[in-house]
């Protein structure tokens, strides 16, 4: 969280999850989030301290709960919060920062240098408290959130306001203004108009066509990224479908770009 963050002078790293459709999802399309409600619920957070001193398995995920990595669905994740992420391509969103602790010592086979553990925590600190300094870094509250599904969960959000005869946007990074982003899509043989409130990169998905007069194809790694500055991203620009199929785009932004995007309704006991 920021607060531990703060203290190896880095930032907290909020992220979001989007699984793309039409690929394979892997043999176990499933992310592990956060703990039973009762952990966090009754304070038994040293109910993990075990796993962590011992290291040596995976046995900790049997204190979470997985949820399926649906395609054209995601996740909103506030940094601090546990997850052990499934097979599914995952296109992740996130706060300019790489902190992190690995909590589990298993991973596909194989035991992993517990210095993943300690990787963002100081010295003084590991000195005095060893393993139990990360259970003081973990969010217990969304962790142990009992609709934790409910609150985090994100699918496509359609922008009503941008559609157009040629194609439509949804939201797909929301509930937060950490950062944003959008899905694109431009039928084939069809033209968009494109006006967004700031700076952004896109990643092109899948199809080919023109976005403000550059070639751009997707699997093309000369062709599939732009940098879409202010001056232009606030002004129309047209972007165009030349191939059979759909032209899918996702939009990237930033921090504070937009304001008013959907926030997911919080269920709460």
């Amino acid at each position: 969280m920021k607060k531990d963050a703060a203290l190896v002078d880095r930032n907290p790293k909020e992220e979001a999850y989007y699984f793309p459709e039409n690929v394979d999802t892997g043999p176990q399309p499933e992310t592990f989030f956060g703990v039973h409600h009762y952990i966090a619920e009754q304070k038994k957070y040293d109910i993990l301290l075990p796993y962590l001193e011992d290291w040596n398995s995976d046995l900790i995920l049997k204190h979470s709960k997985a949820y399926l990595n649906v395609p054209g669905e995601g996740f909103h994740i506030p940094s601090g919060v546990l997850h052990a992420p499934g097979t599914a391509l995952t296109i992740e969103l996130q706060e300019d920062s790489d902190v992190f602790a690995m909590l589990q010592a298993l991973v596909a086979g194989k035991i992993i240098s517990k210095e993943l553990l300690f990787k963002d925590v100081r010295k003084e600190d590991r000195d005095r408290y060893g393993e139990k300094i990360i259970l003081n870094q973990i969010n217990w509250e969304i962790s142990g959130d009992p609709f934790f599904y409910e609150n985090r969960h994100t699918e496509p959000e359609l922008i009503e306001e941008t559609q157009q005869e040629g194609g439509c946007e949804y939201w797909i990074y929301y509930n937060t203004i950490k950062f944003s982003g959008k899905k694109l899509i431009v039928k084939p043989g069809n033209t968009y108009s494109s006006v967004d409130n700031g700076v952004y990169n896109i990643l092109v998905w899948s199809g080919k066509g023109k976005y403000d007069g550059h070639e751009i194809e997707a699997g093309n790694f000369k062709c599939d990224e732009l940098l879409v500055s202010y001056d232009k991203a606030i002004r129309p620009i047209i972007v165009e479908n030349t191939g059979k199929n759909e032209l899918q785009i996702i939009k990237f932004f930033g921090p504070d770009i937009n304001i008013d995007i959907p926030k997911i309704k919080q269920y709460k006991i």
